[in-house]
């Protein structure tokens, strides 16, 4: 969790260093012409009033850094907005890199087989722990990955090369021309994702939830209501407040996670 915290506190340190400068620049003339850094410094934030980030690898804060100039990135491609300040509820995650984790497959001693997977966090300075996951299929060792956590779940993440290419924009064009309009309509189908009704689909098919979730999604939303319910009678801060934010933060994901498995079983 401290990791996650000084990579947030990197990434918000930089969204505030560029509000500052961008607020100063309109309002100084002798500035004009003059826009802010973008660049991946972060040392500045290193100061007697934050012993804590001196406390983790430099590489981690370094991630911080870079998620910034991603996310500017983005925004000069058009594809979202300017970098604003990640809070410290909801979803967490942290981005580690090749030098802050190491892979090491569990093996039976006596068969061989690989009976689970362990990450080891951390380095030879600031060593974290071993981390037991449960891999859903083969995979190969990436460059990096995220560690997130969720309403008590924690979630390891990560992508790599599988060799296999992907076909460019000219050849998806190429195999597309080669059909008409009536056979295009026809093998293109909409979906549409909802909330009272998990998918629909544009020839008005619909795709509802089963008897046992409907029942479950209830039960969940009142047992989610009841907890708000005492987290608004609790002092904010406190390990009772705590304990009922993570109540509600619990049945919550619960109905998102039956959407998402409804909505992607039925698309697949």
């Amino acid at each position: 969790m401290r990791w996650i915290g000084c990579q947030r506190n990197i990434y918000n340190s930089k969204v505030r260093e560029d509000q500052y400068f961008r607020r100063f620049a309109q309002k100084s003339l002798q500035h004009v012409g003059q826009y802010a850094p973008i660049d991946q410094q972060y040392s500045q934030f290193k100061t007697d009033l934050t012993p804590y980030l001196s406390e983790v690898p430099s590489v981690l804060l370094r991630n911080g850094a870079v998620l910034w100039k991603q996310a500017y990135g983005r925004y000069f491609s058009k594809l979202g907005g300017r970098p604003v300040i990640h809070k410290k509820h909801g979803k967490q995650a942290v981005w580690l890199t090749s030098e802050l984790f190491k892979f090491v497959p569990v093996t039976d001693t006596e068969t061989g087989k690989i009976t689970g997977h362990q990450l080891y966090l951390g380095t030879k300075k600031f060593p974290v722990g071993i981390l037991m996951f449960k891999a859903h299929k083969d995979y190969k060792l990436p460059a990096s990955l995220h560690i997130s956590i969720h309403a008590g779940r924690w979630h390891v993440s990560f992508n790599y090369d599988d060799g296999i290419q992907e076909p460019t924009d000219k050849d998806t064009t190429d195999w597309l021309i080669q059909f008409d309009e009536a056979e295009l309509r026809k093998m293109t189908a909409g979906l549409d994702l909802g909330v009272t009704l998990p998918l629909a689909g544009s020839d008005y098919q619909q795709f509802g939830f089963s008897e046992v979730q409907d029942k479950r999604l209830l039960a969940q939303e009142r047992h989610k209501k009841c907890w708000q319910r005492r987290q608004a009678r609790r002092t904010k801060g406190s390990a009772g407040w705590v304990k009922a934010k993570r109540k509600v933060a619990r049945y919550q994901r619960y109905g998102a996670d039956v959407r998402r498995d409804v909505s992607h079983k039925t698309s697949c």
